[in-house]
């Protein structure tokens, strides 16, 4: 009983020791932490030379350095604690930090373990273990830091990340990609961080060859809000986004703020339009690039209003490379997913609590006005916009207008909270 007594107070010291080291560092006191350093503490961090907190260093006239000098290469957004292991002399502290690069200006955060070992309530070692590769590519200026990337249940996604503030998880429709919010991110990320996806089988992410459900895309949507740290976010879904988007918010709702839905559906495909849908399908994944370009043609006057396109040839022109640029197989199999598959959630709207802005186009032919009047009408706390003249991309054929509603249901949000 007596040696585990003992242990105890050991761990007990070096607990407290390091507490004071993490207060101190919190205030900046740097003169306070030097009192807690043995005279021969060995300071470890490993990576890329670029980055100015790597490296080995000894004794406390080195380590008081790389102390003085963290201001000047960090600005601290976030640093949380989550756990704390003490054990005989050895204590683990478990959390994640957000900080600015000051050199870069990129915003860069990391789960993180810090091992501290302790003696005689004096600090003789410290180590910490990071995303070292991503704290590279944060301090190199010619780095595109925006694009991102992270690896959920075996599909690879691709994002933009842009801004600081509340986080909005955008979610684009079948052809598109990530840009197709453009005007929104742009204006949102003034006041939000902005995580904006390629959707599986579009754009720069990649896709399972297996296939996937739109349950599936909501797991992983749900993994990565956890477990990147996004905290509670307002979820932007278009089309397939939305159907995303709707099932995430039912099962999910810890992980939900809010959600905009625009164009979308919580109804199965309409059965007579399958047959079309099948024979679009083959010449997607079979097609040549002649066939599939006049089939994005035959496309786009299903989904954009017939003024927008009359107006807007270059962009019509931009947006069907986009659609030859997705994977042949990837987008055979969302176009699985999205419509084969989607089936009838209408039951879960009811249960949804989180504050909802449906949006849609009155001209929108793939997905009618009434299926967004019918959502409006189950969610709870749901308002409805449909825009005059308008197909089934309002972000891009009304986008001043859903950027602006967009702000206002975001700033009511906050309003909410405050």
């Amino acid at each position: 009983m007596e040696a585990t007594h003992t242990h105890d107070m050991q761990g007990l010291s070096a607990r407290k020791t390091v507490e004071a080291y993490l207060a101190a560092f919190a205030a900046g006191k740097v003169e306070d932490i030097v009192s807690l350093l043995d005279d021969n503490v060995v300071w470890h961090i490993d990576g890329v030379p670029e980055v100015s907190t790597v490296g080995l260093l000894q004794g406390v006239e080195q380590v008081r350095r790389w102390l003085q000098s963290f201001p000047q290469h960090f600005r601290p957004l976030d640093f949380s604690i989550s756990e704390m292991i003490a054990h005989h002399d050895s204590v683990l502290v478990l959390g994640r930090f957000r900080h600015i690069v000051l050199s870069t200006g990129n915003a860069v955060g990391s789960d993180m373990i810090i091992h501290f070992k302790v003696s005689a309530s004096k600090i003789t070692r410290y180590q910490m273990f990071e995303d070292s590769a991503l704290l590279g590519r944060a301090f190199d200026a010619d780095d595109e830091w925006q694009l991102q990337q992270v690896r959920i249940n075996g599909t690879l996604y691709r994002y933009r990340d842009i801004g600081e503030g509340p986080t909005l998880l955008f979610a684009h429709g079948l052809f598109a990609n990530h840009e197709i919010f453009s005007a929104q991110f742009e204006a949102l990320s003034k006041s939000h961080r902005c995580i904006v996806l390629d959707m599986p089988g579009h754009g720069q992410s990649g896709y399972n060859p297996a296939g996937w459900t739109l349950d599936d895309l909501s797991r992983d949507l749900a993994l990565m809000i956890q477990e990147l740290s996004l905290g509670k976010v307002t979820v932007i879904g278009q089309s397939q986004g939305g159907m995303a988007a709707i099932r995430l918010a039912a099962h999910y709702p810890q992980r939900v703020s809010g959600l905009v839905l625009i164009g979308t559906s919580a109804r199965a495909e309409y059965p007579e339009r399958l047959q079309n849908w099948r024979e679009q399908r083959a010449i997607l994944l079979t097609g040549s690039d002649a066939e599939r370009e006049d089939l994005f043609k035959r496309l786009q006057g299903y989904i954009n209003s017939e003024r927008w396109l009359q107006n807007n040839q270059a962009e019509a022109v931009r947006e069907r490379r986009i659609m030859q640029s997705h994977s042949r197989a990837g987008l055979a199999l969302a176009l699985d997913a999205a419509v084969f598959e989607r089936g009838d959630i209408t039951a879960l709207l009811p249960g949804i609590t989180a504050p909802t802005l449906v949006i849609c186009g009155e001209q929108d032919m793939a997905t009618p006005v009434g299926l967004s009047q019918e959502m409006a009408g189950l969610l709870p706390e749901a308002r409805l916009l449909i825009l005059a003249g308008t197909g089934h991309h309002p972000p891009t054929e009304a986008a001043r207008a859903v950027t602006a509603a967009m702000a206002e249901f975001l700033a009511a949000i906050a309003r909410s909270r405050g």
